[in-house]
């Protein structure tokens, strides 16, 4: 779409950006919005008490499945690059059948612990089900590398979602329950075409013998990356419910997932920068590896590639600078329409610059996976997890600067994965070359005469 140089096809390429790198995110957040939306307008109360146990069921799934979605996505790239797509069949109808009794049951324990009355707590146990389903067929999808099922899926299911609440929720139907139910018929609609699709998408004949088992060895630190980067997303929300309550935090979640819509521009602008550009550059380098070419060639390319490294990092944080000024701007308001709880404006507004710092962070650490630095991906992770949990405990809550504590990690976060990514470029070439000696071209020369 870049290539073909114009207005059209640039803006079809940012639109590819946001679906491939927000889509899925993107719609949930806007569906469980016009619920709040409605209930406000409405004067309903069943829509915030559907939008907490949501809020439960997302953020336990989210965290636990983590290590496994991620698994199954390099585990599905893998595959696809080998040419083996019969061997990831068998081992994605294991994972998505134990996904399905996984879920329910610790979606079961969740509501009890939580003390959600029953009417809940059984579209909650489902929804949980379904959910974690859904994010594991995701992560097949995204190692097939076929945004288009992705796409497909929730283009169907969030409008179902939201008509389904609607009409549920009516009072000669279900009432209030029903914005649960009817919100879970909607993504039990798109997990079912993620599996229609997923499962077309592969070839008819499987090898029946493959096993995720040696994936899930080899890629254990790029699966504890992902538990502690999503934990480190919702660890704040868990400290709020300690010293809180469950409300307050269901509204500071609620307000959080408001803040990261700002961050869609950014992320679509990353998405394209990596796979264009820096994509060009990054495969020219490997490949002057394997043409043989010299020893200043490559130290060129090598460079070619920290600046454009450098580029991708200073465009996401210019466009993100942007749309978080002018979010902040608008912050007062929307806080007042969607009735962010009474410390709305002042916390949404800290949750805005903590998203702004959180997608560079995030936008580092997906170029240390680009590099494979797992080690330095996990204690980018880990400094979110524990920074975020322990800034969030003293700020406290209820407060209107409960955010305050995430910003603030956020912020480091960001200052630690940017100087371990800048470490790791600046031995780029020594790393390539592992353990073998790095000596100048004249003298690789003259060693190798007799």
């Amino acid at each position: 779409l870049i290539d073909r140089d114009s207005l059209g096809s640039t803006l079809g390429a940012f639109h590819t950006g946001v679906a491939v790198t927000s889509g899925p995110w993107l719609l949930t957040t806007i569906v469980l919005v016009l619920m709040r939306l409605s209930a406000v307008g409405s004067g309903a109360a069943g829509a915030f008490e559907g939008e907490r146990v949501i809020t439960i069921v997302y953020a336990i799934v989210i965290v636990l499945s983590a290590p496994i979605d991620i698994v199954l996505s390099r585990y599905a790239a893998d595959r696809v690059y080998e040419g083996r797509r019969d061997q990831i069949a068998t081992p994605l109808r294991l994972l998505l059948a134990l996904c399905l009794i996984a879920f329910t049951i610790i979606g079961a324990l969740a509501m009890l612990v939580c003390r959600v009355p029953f009417a809940l707590a059984v579209p909650g146990t489902i929804l949980a089900a379904v959910v974690g389903a859904q994010w594991l067929l995701l992560s097949a999808a995204g190692g097939l590398s076929s945004p288009g099922i992705i796409l497909r899926a929730f283009a169907l299911g969030a409008p179902i979602s939201v008509l389904a609440a609607y009409g549920l929720a009516r009072p000669d139907a279900l009432g209030a329950v029903g914005y649960l139910y009817g919100y879970g018929a909607g993504q039990l609609v798109t997990m079912a075409c993620l599996l229609w699709g997923t499962m077309r998408a592969l070839p008819d004949e499987e090898d029946e013998t493959a096993s995720i088992l040696p994936a899930f060895i080899d890629y254990w630190l790029l699966a504890a990356a992902a538990f502690a980067f999503h934990a480190g997303l919702w660890i704040d929300k868990l400290v709020v419910f300690v010293l809180a309550d469950a409300h307050v935090a269901s509204s500071y979640a609620a307000t959080a997932a408001v803040a990261w819509l700002s961050v869609v521009p950014a992320c679509a602008y990353l998405f394209v920068a990596v796979e264009t550009v820096f994509h060009r550059r990054f495969r020219a380098y490997y490949a002057a590896l394997h043409t043989g070419a010299s020893l200043s060639e490559l130290e060129r390319l090598a460079g070619d590639v920290r600046v454009e490294v450098d580029r991708t990092l200073r465009g996401t944080a210019a466009v993100q600078a942007c749309v978080t000024l002018l979010c902040l701007l608008a912050a007062p308001r929307i806080a007042t329409h969607l009735a962010l709880a009474e410390h709305g404006n002042g916390v949404l507004m800290w949750l805005l610059l903590g998203a702004g710092l959180q997608v560079i962070a995030m936008a580092t650490t997906l170029l240390l996976y680009y590099f494979d630095f797992r080690r330095e991906a996990f204690v980018a992770a880990i400094t979110q997890l524990c920074a975020n949990g322990a800034f969030a405990a003293l700020v406290g809550a209820p407060s209107p600067r409960m955010g305050a504590g995430y910003t603030a990690a956020c912020g480091l976060t960001c200052a630690v994965s940017l100087v371990l990514l800048r470490r790791r470029m600046n031995g780029l070439l020594k790393r390539t070359f592992q353990s073998q000696p790095y000596v100048t071209e004249d003298h690789a020369v003259a060693r190798s005469r007799p």
